[in-house]
């Protein structure tokens, strides 16, 4: 069973954003880094603030690389998926992106706006890269598509199939739906016990994560939760507590892998 955090990569800075990764790695199995972007489809409110906020700082996709290959340099040693939108890995340059990707030790790419089959070419040139596409699977997923997208998701701790708990976009929800956990357990029947299923939209908090575990679920990503986490320590003048931040980002970390280690 395995906790994914997605983080914004220079939300607050890249300062933070290295310290943040180096507590949840312990505690993650994988670490989604997010490059903003301007006009997310797939990202709700609090995700689209903290990618504002960190383009506000200048941040950009080789920042992103630059970071990765710090954390690699200091001991890192997770699996690493990057989360963008296909405006920037075709304005930076697919076959460039893909191989800043492989220097700066990312395993896997999430495309939120680039369904699986639409780019033949790009795709191919990942894996010449050996850069795993993570494939997407949402609740109006036919199921012979769910079967194709979930193939292959088990052969290494860097694939897995992203399931959109929800209809919508992302952001922390209070509880988790009878249809959401339904969702989870008819993508297992279909998808078989192989498969490696992820949840993500929604989840931000132990008891919705041991809900789509018990569902069938091999881990959950977490994204708005974490955001949310951190941003209570930034103060009415705009100081930030960072040690603060650090620390409790740690400590939910360490609670969401435990209830995550358990079917």
């Amino acid at each position: 069973m395995t906790f994914v955090p997605y983080v914004c990569c220079g939300d607050y800075g890249m300062g933070f954003t290295f310290r943040l990764v180096k507590v949840l790695a312990p505690h993650s199995g994988i670490i989604e880094l997010g490059i903003p972007f301007s006009d997310p489809i797939a990202d709700g409110p609090t995700i689209q603030a903290a990618s504002q906020r960190s383009l506000a700082r200048g941040t950009t996709a080789n920042d992103v690389f630059s970071l990765l290959g710090r954390l690699r340099a200091d001991g890192i040693k997770n699996d690493f998926a990057l989360m963008t939108y296909y405006n920037i890995i075709f304005s930076f340059g697919q076959e460039k992106f893909l191989k800043r990707m492989t220097e700066a030790g990312a395993q896997a790419l999430i495309i939120p706006d680039l369904p699986l089959g639409e780019d033949p070419a790009f795709e191919s040139l990942a894996t010449k890269h050996g850069i795993e596409i993570i494939r997407m699977v949402a609740p109006n997923t036919p199921p012979e598509r769910i079967k194709m997208l979930a193939e292959g998701s088990g052969i290494a701790n860097r694939s897995f199939t992203y399931l959109v708990s929800a209809k919508g976009v992302t952001g922390a929800r209070g509880s988790v739906s009878r249809e959401s956990v339904a969702f989870v357990r008819s993508v297992r029947k279909i998808a078989g016990r192989g498969a490696r299923l992820f949840v993500g939209f929604g989840v931000s908090s132990p008891e919705q994560a041991r809900a789509y575990i018990g569902a069938g679920a091999d881990g959950v990503i977490v994204g708005s939760g974490l955001i949310n986490i951190y941003s209570k320590f930034v103060a009415q003048d705009n100081g930030f507590d960072e040690a603060g931040a650090v620390a409790a980002a740690a400590g939910f970390a360490e609670v969401m892998a435990e209830a995550v280690s358990k079917r």
